[in-house]
Protein backbone atom coordinates (compact mmCIF):
# COMPACT_ATOMS: atom_id res chain seq x y z
CA UNK A 1 0.00 0.00 0.00
CA UNK A 2 1.54 3.25 -0.39
CA UNK A 3 1.62 5.95 1.97
CA UNK A 4 -1.87 7.94 1.17
CA UNK A 5 -4.79 6.95 3.51
CA UNK A 6 -6.99 4.42 2.25
CA UNK A 7 -9.82 5.12 0.31
CA UNK A 8 -13.34 3.63 1.71
CA UNK A 9 -15.74 3.08 -1.14
CA UNK A 10 -17.24 -0.21 0.57
CA UNK A 11 -20.50 1.61 1.86
CA UNK A 12 -21.85 5.43 2.36
CA UNK A 13 -22.14 3.52 5.91
CA UNK A 14 -18.88 5.04 6.56
CA UNK A 15 -19.93 8.47 6.61
CA UNK A 16 -19.38 9.92 10.12
CA UNK A 17 -22.05 13.07 11.64
CA UNK A 18 -21.03 16.38 10.40
CA UNK A 19 -20.28 18.87 12.62
CA UNK A 20 -23.48 20.50 12.81
CA UNK A 21 -25.15 16.76 13.71
CA UNK A 22 -22.72 16.74 16.58
CA UNK A 23 -23.85 20.34 17.79
CA UNK A 24 -27.35 18.61 17.65
CA UNK A 25 -26.72 15.97 19.45
CA UNK A 26 -25.23 17.84 22.66
CA UNK A 27 -28.26 19.86 22.48
CA UNK A 28 -31.05 17.25 21.99
CA UNK A 29 -33.96 17.89 24.30
CA UNK A 30 -34.70 14.29 25.09
CA UNK A 31 -37.35 12.00 27.13
CA UNK A 32 -38.16 8.34 27.31
CA UNK A 33 -39.46 7.27 23.59
CA UNK A 34 -40.73 4.21 24.61
CA UNK A 35 -43.61 5.89 26.76
CA UNK A 36 -43.38 8.34 24.02
CA UNK A 37 -42.23 11.13 25.42
CA UNK A 38 -38.66 12.09 23.27
CA UNK A 39 -39.62 15.75 22.04
CA UNK A 40 -36.75 14.86 19.12
CA UNK A 41 -37.59 11.86 18.17
CA UNK A 42 -41.25 13.35 18.00
CA UNK A 43 -40.09 16.27 15.24
CA UNK A 44 -37.99 13.38 13.24
CA UNK A 45 -41.04 11.20 12.66
CA UNK A 46 -43.01 14.18 12.11
CA UNK A 47 -40.46 15.19 9.70
CA UNK A 48 -39.89 11.93 7.87
CA UNK A 49 -43.73 11.59 7.46
CA UNK A 50 -43.70 15.06 5.52
CA UNK A 51 -41.46 14.43 3.77
CA UNK A 52 -42.61 10.80 2.64
CA UNK A 53 -46.09 12.63 1.95
CA UNK A 54 -47.37 9.62 4.71
CA UNK A 55 -49.32 10.25 7.71
CA UNK A 56 -47.08 8.76 10.52
CA UNK A 57 -43.57 7.51 10.99
CA UNK A 58 -41.84 5.14 13.90
CA UNK A 59 -37.56 5.97 14.20
CA UNK A 60 -35.54 2.49 15.01
CA UNK A 61 -32.27 1.40 14.55
CA UNK A 62 -31.22 0.39 11.85
CA UNK A 63 -32.49 -0.38 8.07
CA UNK A 64 -33.27 -4.30 8.82
CA UNK A 65 -34.97 -3.21 11.72
CA UNK A 66 -37.25 -1.09 9.75
CA UNK A 67 -37.71 -3.63 6.76
CA UNK A 68 -38.56 -6.13 9.24
CA UNK A 69 -40.90 -4.75 11.15
CA UNK A 70 -42.60 -3.42 8.00
CA UNK A 71 -42.68 -7.27 6.72
CA UNK A 72 -44.05 -8.68 10.10
CA UNK A 73 -46.52 -6.10 10.40
CA UNK A 74 -48.19 -6.15 7.13
CA UNK A 75 -48.62 -10.16 7.56
CA UNK A 76 -50.21 -9.66 11.22
CA UNK A 77 -52.88 -6.65 10.19
CA UNK A 78 -53.03 -7.46 6.43
CA UNK A 79 -56.11 -9.83 5.27
CA UNK A 80 -56.01 -13.37 6.13
CA UNK A 81 -57.64 -16.08 3.68
CA UNK A 82 -57.59 -19.39 5.36
CA UNK A 83 -54.81 -21.79 6.00
CA UNK A 84 -52.89 -20.84 2.67
CA UNK A 85 -49.61 -19.41 3.20
CA UNK A 86 -49.11 -15.41 2.37
CA UNK A 87 -47.39 -14.86 -0.56
CA UNK A 88 -44.64 -12.41 -0.72
CA UNK A 89 -43.40 -11.27 -4.31
CA UNK A 90 -40.01 -9.72 -4.04
CA UNK A 91 -36.71 -9.31 -6.43
CA UNK A 92 -34.40 -11.88 -6.57
CA UNK A 93 -31.60 -9.99 -4.97
CA UNK A 94 -33.61 -7.70 -2.77
CA UNK A 95 -31.97 -7.03 0.54
CA UNK A 96 -34.79 -7.16 2.49
CA UNK A 97 -34.41 -11.16 1.36
CA UNK A 98 -30.74 -11.53 1.36
CA UNK A 99 -28.38 -12.75 4.20
CA UNK A 100 -31.60 -14.56 6.04
CA UNK A 101 -33.35 -10.69 6.55
CA UNK A 102 -36.76 -12.28 6.72
CA UNK A 103 -36.09 -15.22 9.04
CA UNK A 104 -38.12 -13.89 11.97
CA UNK A 105 -41.02 -13.16 10.05
CA UNK A 106 -40.69 -16.73 8.26
CA UNK A 107 -40.47 -17.99 12.13
CA UNK A 108 -43.80 -16.30 13.15
CA UNK A 109 -46.13 -16.42 9.68
CA UNK A 110 -46.51 -19.15 7.24
CA UNK A 111 -45.00 -17.44 4.24
CA UNK A 112 -44.41 -18.32 1.13
CA UNK A 113 -41.53 -15.96 -0.86
CA UNK A 114 -41.37 -15.34 -4.55
CA UNK A 115 -38.57 -14.15 -6.00
CA UNK A 116 -38.77 -12.67 -9.38
CA UNK A 117 -35.57 -12.08 -11.18
CA UNK A 118 -35.21 -8.69 -13.05
CA UNK A 119 -32.39 -7.06 -15.09
CA UNK A 120 -32.31 -3.55 -12.85
CA UNK A 121 -34.28 -4.79 -10.26
CA UNK A 122 -37.37 -2.73 -11.55
CA UNK A 123 -40.69 -5.04 -11.07
CA UNK A 124 -43.46 -5.07 -13.62
CA UNK A 125 -46.78 -5.69 -13.77
CA UNK A 126 -46.41 -8.89 -15.71
CA UNK A 127 -43.46 -10.23 -13.36
CA UNK A 128 -46.11 -9.91 -10.31
CA UNK A 129 -48.63 -11.71 -12.69
CA UNK A 130 -46.44 -14.61 -13.39
CA UNK A 131 -45.29 -14.67 -9.58
CA UNK A 132 -48.58 -15.25 -8.50
CA UNK A 133 -49.70 -17.71 -11.43
CA UNK A 134 -46.73 -19.55 -10.01
CA UNK A 135 -47.71 -20.11 -6.75
CA UNK A 136 -51.61 -20.97 -6.74
CA UNK A 137 -51.58 -22.69 -3.44
CA UNK A 138 -50.57 -19.20 -1.21
CA UNK A 139 -52.83 -16.12 -0.79
CA UNK A 140 -50.87 -12.85 -2.48
CA UNK A 141 -50.74 -10.45 0.18
CA UNK A 142 -47.22 -8.70 -0.44
CA UNK A 143 -44.98 -7.10 -2.88
CA UNK A 144 -41.64 -5.68 -2.00
CA UNK A 145 -40.11 -3.29 -4.40
CA UNK A 146 -36.36 -1.43 -3.66
CA UNK A 147 -35.70 1.76 -4.65
CA UNK A 148 -32.85 2.60 -5.23
CA UNK A 149 -31.94 -0.72 -5.80
CA UNK A 150 -28.82 -2.44 -3.92
CA UNK A 151 -27.88 -5.57 -5.62
CA UNK A 152 -27.94 -4.35 -9.22
CA UNK A 153 -25.91 -0.96 -9.05
CA UNK A 154 -27.76 1.26 -7.23
CA UNK A 155 -30.04 2.70 -9.70
CA UNK A 156 -33.25 4.42 -9.30
CA UNK A 157 -36.79 3.39 -10.11
CA UNK A 158 -38.89 5.84 -11.76
CA UNK A 159 -42.38 7.17 -10.21
CA UNK A 160 -44.49 5.40 -13.39
CA UNK A 161 -42.41 2.23 -12.35
CA UNK A 162 -43.13 2.08 -8.70
CA UNK A 163 -47.36 3.06 -9.75
CA UNK A 164 -47.43 0.35 -12.27
CA UNK A 165 -46.37 -2.35 -9.91
CA UNK A 166 -48.08 -1.28 -6.90
CA UNK A 167 -51.20 -0.84 -8.90
CA UNK A 168 -50.93 -4.48 -10.25
CA UNK A 169 -50.31 -5.38 -6.67
CA UNK A 170 -53.41 -3.71 -5.06
CA UNK A 171 -55.36 -5.28 -7.67
CA UNK A 172 -54.47 -8.33 -6.91
CA UNK A 173 -55.24 -7.87 -3.28
CA UNK A 174 -52.03 -6.84 -2.14
CA UNK A 175 -50.29 -4.20 0.12
CA UNK A 176 -46.70 -3.01 -0.94
CA UNK A 177 -43.53 -1.75 1.06
CA UNK A 178 -40.68 0.13 -0.30
CA UNK A 179 -37.45 -0.64 0.58
CA UNK A 180 -36.04 2.95 0.37
CA UNK A 181 -33.07 2.83 2.09
CA UNK A 182 -31.01 5.25 -0.27
CA UNK A 183 -34.85 6.78 -1.58
CA UNK A 184 -33.83 10.53 -1.23
CA UNK A 185 -30.80 9.20 -3.49
CA UNK A 186 -33.20 8.26 -6.22
CA UNK A 187 -35.30 11.51 -5.22
CA UNK A 188 -31.79 13.14 -6.22
CA UNK A 189 -30.92 11.36 -9.27
CA UNK A 190 -34.54 12.06 -10.61
CA UNK A 191 -35.22 15.33 -9.99
CA UNK A 192 -38.54 14.70 -7.69
CA UNK A 193 -39.37 15.10 -4.11
CA UNK A 194 -39.14 11.55 -2.82
CA UNK A 195 -42.95 11.88 -1.68
CA UNK A 196 -43.35 11.08 -5.75
CA UNK A 197 -42.00 8.31 -5.84
CA UNK A 198 -43.84 5.97 -3.07
CA UNK A 199 -47.12 7.94 -3.80
CA UNK A 200 -48.85 4.69 -4.55
CA UNK A 201 -47.44 2.62 -2.02
CA UNK A 202 -48.30 1.24 1.52
CA UNK A 203 -45.33 1.80 3.86
CA UNK A 204 -41.55 2.79 2.98
CA UNK A 205 -38.46 3.27 5.00
CA UNK A 206 -35.59 5.41 4.56
CA UNK A 207 -32.07 5.53 5.83
CA UNK A 208 -30.49 8.88 7.87
CA UNK A 209 -27.46 7.19 7.76
CA UNK A 210 -25.67 6.20 5.04
CA UNK A 211 -25.28 9.17 2.14
CA UNK A 212 -27.14 11.60 4.35
CA UNK A 213 -24.45 10.74 7.03
CA UNK A 214 -26.05 10.47 10.57
CA UNK A 215 -24.84 8.39 12.53
CA UNK A 216 -27.14 5.94 13.08
CA UNK A 217 -31.01 5.18 12.30
CA UNK A 218 -33.66 4.57 9.84
CA UNK A 219 -37.27 5.59 9.61
CA UNK A 220 -40.92 3.43 8.93
CA UNK A 221 -43.65 5.59 7.25
CA UNK A 222 -47.00 4.58 6.49
CA UNK A 223 -50.88 5.02 7.73
CA UNK A 224 -51.69 5.74 11.44
CA UNK A 225 -52.98 2.30 12.02
CA UNK A 226 -49.95 0.83 10.30
CA UNK A 227 -47.23 2.64 12.39
CA UNK A 228 -49.00 2.16 15.72
CA UNK A 229 -48.62 -1.34 15.02
CA UNK A 230 -45.32 -0.97 13.77
CA UNK A 231 -44.48 -0.02 17.26
CA UNK A 232 -45.37 -2.88 18.92
CA UNK A 233 -43.23 -4.77 16.46
CA UNK A 234 -40.51 -2.59 16.91
CA UNK A 235 -40.51 -3.55 20.65
CA UNK A 236 -41.01 -7.53 19.06
CA UNK A 237 -37.30 -6.65 17.71
CA UNK A 238 -36.13 -5.42 20.88
CA UNK A 239 -36.14 -1.78 18.83
CA UNK A 240 -37.59 0.37 21.84
CA UNK A 241 -35.51 3.16 22.93
CA UNK A 242 -35.10 5.70 25.51
CA UNK A 243 -33.54 8.96 25.50
CA UNK A 244 -32.60 8.39 21.79
CA UNK A 245 -33.21 12.14 20.78
CA UNK A 246 -29.54 12.09 21.34
CA UNK A 247 -29.23 9.90 17.87
CA UNK A 248 -32.69 11.69 16.34
CA UNK A 249 -31.09 14.90 16.65
CA UNK A 250 -28.72 13.94 13.82
CA UNK A 251 -31.35 12.47 11.71
CA UNK A 252 -33.33 15.96 11.69
CA UNK A 253 -30.30 17.73 10.41
CA UNK A 254 -29.67 14.91 7.44
CA UNK A 255 -32.64 15.46 6.56
CA UNK A 256 -32.59 19.52 6.55
CA UNK A 257 -29.30 19.74 5.27
CA UNK A 258 -27.90 16.69 3.35
CA UNK A 259 -30.10 15.49 0.59
CA UNK A 260 -29.05 18.15 -1.89
CA UNK A 261 -25.59 17.32 -1.24
CA UNK A 262 -26.30 13.95 -2.50
CA UNK A 263 -25.97 14.81 -6.07
CA UNK A 264 -22.14 15.45 -5.44
CA UNK A 265 -21.84 11.38 -4.66
CA UNK A 266 -23.79 10.99 -7.99
CA UNK A 267 -21.66 13.22 -10.08
CA UNK A 268 -18.47 11.28 -8.80
CA UNK A 269 -19.77 7.58 -9.07
CA UNK A 270 -19.87 8.92 -13.07
CA UNK A 271 -16.82 10.04 -13.22
CA UNK A 272 -15.39 6.92 -11.29
CA UNK A 273 -17.06 4.74 -13.82
CA UNK A 274 -16.18 6.78 -16.62
CA UNK A 275 -13.40 6.25 -15.75
CA UNK A 276 -13.29 2.77 -14.83
CA UNK A 277 -14.04 2.13 -18.66
CA UNK A 278 -10.67 3.75 -19.84
CA UNK A 279 -9.17 0.50 -17.68
CA UNK A 280 -9.00 -1.72 -20.56
CA UNK A 281 -8.20 -5.58 -20.65
CA UNK A 282 -11.48 -6.83 -20.74
CA UNK A 283 -12.36 -4.53 -17.44
CA UNK A 284 -16.11 -3.29 -17.45
CA UNK A 285 -18.08 -0.63 -15.90
CA UNK A 286 -21.75 -1.46 -15.04
CA UNK A 287 -24.01 1.18 -14.86
CA UNK A 288 -28.16 0.76 -14.50
CA UNK A 289 -30.42 3.32 -16.73
CA UNK A 290 -30.89 5.79 -13.81
CA UNK A 291 -27.68 5.55 -11.58
CA UNK A 292 -26.78 7.69 -8.66
CA UNK A 293 -23.96 6.68 -6.08
CA UNK A 294 -22.12 3.70 -7.18
CA UNK A 295 -20.17 1.62 -9.54
CA UNK A 296 -20.29 -2.04 -10.28
CA UNK A 297 -16.88 -3.26 -11.96
CA UNK A 298 -16.75 -6.96 -13.79
CA UNK A 299 -13.68 -8.66 -13.82
CA UNK A 300 -14.68 -11.45 -15.61
CA UNK A 301 -12.97 -10.20 -18.87
CA UNK A 302 -9.61 -10.28 -17.00
CA UNK A 303 -10.09 -13.92 -15.94
CA UNK A 304 -10.40 -12.69 -12.30
CA UNK A 305 -12.55 -13.20 -9.32
CA UNK A 306 -14.49 -11.15 -7.03
CA UNK A 307 -11.09 -11.89 -4.15
CA UNK A 308 -8.53 -10.81 -6.60
CA UNK A 309 -9.49 -7.86 -7.70
CA UNK A 310 -10.64 -7.02 -3.85
CA UNK A 311 -6.53 -8.15 -3.14
CA UNK A 312 -5.19 -5.90 -5.54
CA UNK A 313 -7.29 -2.88 -4.52
CA UNK A 314 -6.27 -3.57 -0.52
CA UNK A 315 -2.67 -3.73 -1.72
CA UNK A 316 -2.91 0.05 -3.49
CA UNK A 317 -5.50 1.44 -0.54
CA UNK A 318 -9.08 0.97 -1.88
CA UNK A 319 -11.68 -0.55 -0.22
CA UNK A 320 -14.70 -2.22 -2.00
CA UNK A 321 -17.44 -4.55 -1.30
CA UNK A 322 -17.70 -7.95 -2.98
CA UNK A 323 -20.50 -8.74 -5.30
CA UNK A 324 -19.28 -12.30 -6.21
CA UNK A 325 -18.34 -14.22 -8.59
CA UNK A 326 -16.86 -11.63 -10.31
CA UNK A 327 -17.61 -8.08 -9.07
CA UNK A 328 -16.75 -5.31 -6.96
CA UNK A 329 -19.39 -2.35 -6.01
CA UNK A 330 -17.99 1.15 -5.18
CA UNK A 331 -19.93 3.39 -3.27
CA UNK A 332 -19.10 7.14 -2.72
CA UNK A 333 -19.85 8.87 0.01
CA UNK A 334 -18.95 12.80 1.72
CA UNK A 335 -15.66 11.56 2.36
CA UNK A 336 -14.19 11.16 -1.02
CA UNK A 337 -13.91 13.65 -3.71
CA UNK A 338 -12.99 13.72 -7.30
CA UNK A 339 -9.41 13.38 -6.16
CA UNK A 340 -9.52 10.41 -4.76
CA UNK A 341 -11.33 9.29 -7.68
CA UNK A 342 -8.89 9.68 -10.19
CA UNK A 343 -7.00 8.16 -8.00
CA UNK A 344 -9.26 5.10 -7.98
CA UNK A 345 -8.98 5.16 -11.60
CA UNK A 346 -5.30 5.68 -11.71
CA UNK A 347 -5.11 2.54 -9.88
CA UNK A 348 -7.39 0.54 -11.64
CA UNK A 349 -5.12 0.78 -14.74
CA UNK A 350 -2.56 0.14 -13.07
CA UNK A 351 -3.51 -3.46 -11.60
CA UNK A 352 -5.51 -4.16 -15.29
CA UNK A 353 -1.68 -2.96 -17.16
CA UNK A 354 -0.17 -5.48 -14.69
CA UNK A 355 -2.13 -8.05 -15.24
CA UNK A 356 -1.57 -7.92 -19.20
CA UNK A 357 2.28 -8.19 -18.85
Amino acid sequence: MNGDAPIDLRSDTVTHPTERMRQAMSAAEVGDDCFAEDPTVKRLEATAAERLGMDAAVFVPSGSMANSAALITHLETGSSDGDRPALVVHEAHAHLFAGDRDRLARALFDVEPAAVDTEWGVITPEHLRQAIAAHPGAAPRLLCIENTHNYTGGGAVTPAQVNAAAAAAHAAGMRVHCDGARLFNAAVALGLPAAELVAQVDSAMFCVSKGLSAPVGSILCGDAAFIDAARATRKLHGGSMRQAGVIAAAGIVALEEMVDRLADDHANAARLAAGLRTAGGGLEALVPPIPTNFAVVDVRGLGWTTGELLDRYRAEGVLATPRPPARARLVLNRHVGARQVDRVIDVTRRIVRGAAR
